[in-house]
């Protein structure tokens, strides 16, 4: 038996409902990614490009707010663990995987991704930090 408000119920009759805004389908929950992966892409490629340095840690917490805050628009506005985990981890697979590739593959002009640009990472540690700041910002947005 469980302690409620109303006196003592089953465990099963005493837990709360869990809210509609927790319950994400696998619908909601794939756009929620495929947005999520598109504006870390987008905010990757930019900040991997232009190398703004300090500046770059600056904008981590902006950018990943922006990222998890239109993958929960996306989902439904649908907030919680599931949303959260999935929105940081499109915005890092995004921003950190993504991002480089596409920036290359566009000022080069080839399209075939290169796993040389993932060592150009190393060499760029605002940018690893900004990747980190806005993965962590996108999941405390959604959460």
């Amino acid at each position: 038996m469980v302690v409620t408000p109303v006196g003592m119920k089953c465990p099963a009759c005493g837990t709360a409902p869990l809210p509609r805004i927790y319950q994400v389908g696998p619908g909601a929950l794939a756009v929620a990614v495929t947005v999520a992966v598109a504006l870390g892409t987008l905010a990757g490629g930019f900040l991997f490009v232009w190398r703004l340095g300090v500046f770059a840690i600056l904008l981590g917490p902006f950018v990943g707010g922006l990222i998890g805050e239109a993958a929960s628009r996306a989902a439904g506005w649908k907030r919680g663990w599931t949303i959260a985990t999935a929105a940081a981890a499109a915005c890092g697979v995004g921003i950190v995987l993504l991002g480089p590739q596409v920036a290359v593959a566009l000022a080069s002009g080839s399209f075939s991704p290169s796993p040389a640009v993932l060592g150009l990472l190393i060499y760029r540690p605002f940018f690893l930090v900004f990747a980190a700041i806005a993965i962590t910002a996108a999941f405390w947005r959604t959460r």
